[in-house]
């Protein structure tokens, strides 16, 4: 029904060649908490030629559409309204915003308001939808970079200024909800994050605003959202942050502990923690100047070594977000050097039980 009292009034409008300034600033769809009270935010406008005629002694009406449409408010008689409720502003404020009070499950359905003025001033709005709830719905739990939206599946660069957000729909209550946040590890929201917190019409907001490192990458935040109803009641929503860096903690260690025997064979390998994971790995000789690659990949094998391959060996692990370099000693010995520093080892030990021996008799 106001479908077509819409679109009479938009062809009357066309046919006499006056231009249409009706408006109205409304949700498509609002949710009520069974036996709470709604707030539908709404702003209206009308076509000039009937600014004389809005007073504020204008009637304010919302109907419920149906066969026929039936009148559940009307500003100029509230106490005989079927919705007990308030109408805010006035209508020279060309204000429509609205609460509902005690909302049924019977309540539910589409809405429309009417505006009535002195003399033609008659003007019927589109509608907004109006759905009954059981219980509050989870937060929602967005994240922001640059002020744009990023997806669930979405990845975010070190050092990139990101805000977490989380958002709850507020419900008619004696005491407002709260929102609290945690993270996984826990260490995470004591780390340079900004927390912000606001109330809109129909929204409690909680902001986390922070640098993404890469720490962040896997690490879950939580919010919590407490409504202090008839009986309390806890809901979570959570997010897990994706997170790509440039490879960090390189290390790089040799197959073999200690000296290496001249003939032998002898791998040197490299680690490094990255996302995306690393791309190359690229092995180099400390002895030469420029610095050449000695080989690629992870692992850089040695076949039969002798001392010239001894020195000291960087590994570089690289991927599309930087480059991070670790190093290891190699050293390579004759198997005479070997002989000679086990010979060595054993006349220490020989001479260190002779004087032992020597001082246990003399006392």
């Amino acid at each position: 029904m106001m479908e077509i009292s819409v679109t009479f009034l938009l062809t009357g409008c066309l046919i006499q060649g006056v231009f249409c300034g009706f408006s109205i600033s409304l949700p498509k769809r609002v949710e009520a908490l069974q036996g709470s009270c709604v707030f539908i935010p709404c702003t209206f406008d009308i076509d000039q030629q009937y600014v004389t005629e809005l007073t504020d002694d204008s009637k304010r009406i919302w109907y419920k559409d149906g066969n026929p449409p039936t009148v559940v408010f009307n500003s100029s008689r509230p106490d005989t309204a079927s919705l007990k409720g308030e109408i805010f502003g006035t209508p020279t404020e060309k204000n429509c915003t609205t609460r509902f009070d005690n909302v049924r499950q019977s309540d539910e359905g589409s809405y429309y308001f009417r505006l009535e003025g002195s003399g033609r001033l008659k003007y019927n709005y589109y509608k907004v939808e109006i759905a009954v709830i059981d219980s509050p719905p989870e937060p929602t739990v967005s994240l922001f970079k640059d002020q744009q939206k990023v997806k669930e599946v979405k990845e975010v660069t070190e050092g990139s200024s990101v805000n977490l957000r989380c958002s709850t729909k507020i419900f008619c209550s004696s005491r407002p909800a709260n929102l609290t946040w945690s993270s996984s590890p826990e260490h995470l929201l004591n780390e340079s994050v900004t927390q912000q917190q606001r109330q809109e019409q129909t929204e409690l907001i909680s902001d986390l605003i922070f640098t993404v490192t890469h720490r962040h990458h896997l690490a879950t935040f939580t919010c919590t959202v407490t409504h202090q109803l008839q009986k309390q009641n806890t809901k979570h929503k959570s997010r897990t942050l994706r997170v790509q860096y440039a490879p960090k903690n390189t290390s790089a260690h040799v197959s073999a502990s200690g000296i290496v025997l001249e003939g032998r064979s002898v791998t040197l390998s490299c680690s490094s923690d990255a996302n995306p994971p690393v791309l190359n790995y690229t092995w180099y000789r400390d002895t030469e100047e420029p610095l050449k690659p000695v080989q690629s990949g992870q692992n850089l094998t040695i076949s039969n070594t002798d001392p010239t391959h001894s020195g000291r060996y960087v590994c570089t692990a690289q991927n599309e977000h930087g480059a991070q370099n670790a190093s290891v000693m190699l050293d390579v010995q004759c198997e005479y050097q070997e002989a000679l520093l086990i010979y060595s080892q054993s006349l220490l030990y020989q001479t260190s039980d002779f004087r032992l021996y020597t001082h246990t008799h003399i006392y």
